[in-house]
């Protein structure tokens, strides 16, 4: 009996510095991680034009690996908007490295058109803010957020799609002389804070809207001008 004992107890040793040994050589392991640059930058294009995708430059371990990209969108060229491309790639350990495009659909020189926005509130300021306004039918207008994703684009990204809803969508009438009314302000987060606007105008040469807003009392600046190629 302490025969078969002292047995297991030589082999032991051995069989624990073979584990040892095998999980060193799991954590010495080396990997590349994929490097990924996308070819030439936003792209614009009209309702129904179609959209060439620059692509992109992926690289492994100094190697050209760019064939391997996977590649998504959400493109509909239907409808003028704010899309994106998305670029991914992969290494053999699974790590990945990831980019995307945007891509604006436009709507010719219309009022009711994708527009990026500059908005400043006191100090803070963001611009190239995607942001659409869509025709009612019924002389006004409705744009999804009259404070130009300052808080939904700008301050906030990350609640987008939550409960939390940080974009003051309103409606907005243009008048005969291209001044820009307010009609109303619906449910948003800081709703309870009052939004009027003292003076806006559309210049229909430029498809610029220059809002200057009043915000519970303080001063808010809004432009918005149609991306162009």
């Amino acid at each position: 009996m302490k025969k078969f004992l002292l047995s297991i107890i030589m082999v032991l040793p051995v069989l624990f510095m073979g584990s040892c040994e095998k999980e060193s050589e799991g954590l010495t392991r080396i990997t590349y991680y994929p490097l990924l640059s996308v070819n030439g930058s936003s792209a614009v294009i009209g309702i129904g034009e179609s959209f060439v995708d620059e692509g992109c430059t992926a690289t492994l371990n100094g190697k050209d690996v760019s064939s391997e990209v996977q590649s998504s969108n959400n493109i509909d060229n239907t409808k003028y908007g704010a899309y994106k491309v998305n670029y991914i790639v992969y290494n053999e350990d699974g790590f990945s490295a990831s980019a995307s495009r945007d891509v604006f659909v436009t709507n010719g020189t219309n009022f009711a058109n994708l527009y990026l926005a500059d908005s400043k509130y006191g100090s803070r300021q963001f611009s190239g803010l995607p942001i659409s306004i869509y025709d009612n039918g019924d002389g006004t207008y409705t744009i999804e957020d009259i404070l130009g994703g300052f808080y939904g684009l700008g301050r906030y990204p990350q609640y987008i799609g939550s409960a939390y809803n940080f974009f003051a969508e309103s409606v907005i009438a243009l008048n005969p002389d291209n001044s820009i009314s307010l009609v109303e302000v619906g449910d948003w987060y800081f709703g309870v804070y009052p939004i009027t606007i003292k003076t806006g105008t559309y210049d229909p040469a430029t498809c610029k809207i220059t809002l200057a807003l009043d915000f519970d009392g303080d001063p808010f600046s809004v432009s918005l001008v149609v991306p162009t190629k």
